[in-house]
């Protein structure tokens, strides 16, 4: 006779029923939403550090409200794709490699070509270029992309 506890045949667990075992569709639309949602996070929230900038310097308090909105927008649009690493931890990690890691040690390793690499970016304004120029130059995309590879290195660990 065995010494441990034998479940009776045909049995499973609580909750076994929502369990999925197909990770790739999971991986491929969590990627996809992270490479989507996280440069428009960055767009906002960097614009939106520029306004502020600007209206702390000339005074005007009262364009304070936008750009204290698109801030708020892209902080909550990043903090997205950090909590979709409980979803998948793959496109969270790409996410942060693709927009915040590799354009951050880009400006580092070759800073005199990093404003035309964003003056190059199609379909943005001037004032958008310089945003994303003033968030490179300032370190924010690396630290951007290492906390959502972070977030995305946490949820692994947490699963495991």
């Amino acid at each position: 006779m065995s010494s441990s506890y034998q479940p009776p045949p045909g049995w499973s667990p609580p909750g076994a029923q929502f369990r999925t075992r197909g990770n790739g569709v999971r991986t491929v639309v969590g990627t996809l939403i992270g490479l989507v949602v996280t440069p428009i996070g960055i767009g906002l929230a960097a614009n939106g550090a520029l306004d502020t900038r600007e209206w702390v310097i000339f005074g005007d308090a009262g364009a304070r409200w936008g750009s204290t909105s698109q801030m708020v927008g892209g902080a909550l649009l990043l903090f997205l794709v950090a909590t979709l690493a409980g979803y998948s931890p793959f496109g969270t990690v790409i996410a942060g490699l693709v927009w915040g890691i590799i354009p951050g040690i880009a400006h580092f390793t070759f800073p005199d070509d990093t404003w035309r690499f964003v003056e190059d970016l199609p379909r943005l304004s001037g004032e958008m270029h310089q945003a994303l120029h003033a968030w490179l130059m300032n370190g924010f995309a690396l630290i951007t992309g290492m906390l959502l590879i972070g977030s995305g290195i946490a949820a692994t660990m947490r699963r495991r």
